[in-house]
């Protein structure tokens, strides 16, 4: 009895270990490769460097103003290429919880060198492959 309940578990471990091992082999249509090498590195844009105070105060008049055009109320952050905060405006009424929402979508921008509507569009696309 002993012997046969081994020799059903050791071959439903075997079962398994293959079904994993295939599933890992075929990818599903139109997934894209994750182990594709790419020709050349994407978003490859050099950082640069920083802007001074005066132009990041600038930057955030300027938006501030577009603003009021448009009858928003804003927090607007300008960073470095690092990511850390150099000028921050917040409008009156603009909400609270905004403030760090603003400062994150600017230093996740700079840091990966491309805008949050990436991430936001890569999302949306993904999540409509799901369901």
């Amino acid at each position: 009895m002993m012997l046969r309940t081994f020799t059903v578990l050791a071959f439903a471990v075997g079962l398994l270990a293959s079904g994993a091992a295939n599933a890992q082999s075929q990818a599903p249509s139109g997934a894209p490769d994750l182990n594709a090498i790419p020709d050349k590195m994407p978003f490859d844009i050099p950082f640069g460097t920083a802007i001074t105070m005066e132009r990041a105060q600038t930057l955030v008049q300027a938006a501030v103003a577009e603003a009021n055009k448009r009858g928003w109320k804003m927090n607007v952050a300008v960073v470095d290429p690092n990511g850390d905060l150099i000028a921050f405006g917040r409008m009156d009424g603009a909400q609270l919880a905004s403030i760090p929402i603003a400062q994150h979508k600017a230093r996740v921008a700079a840091r990966y060198r491309r805008p949050t509507r990436a991430f936001e569009d890569g999302c949306r696309s993904s999540a409509s492959t799901i369901f």
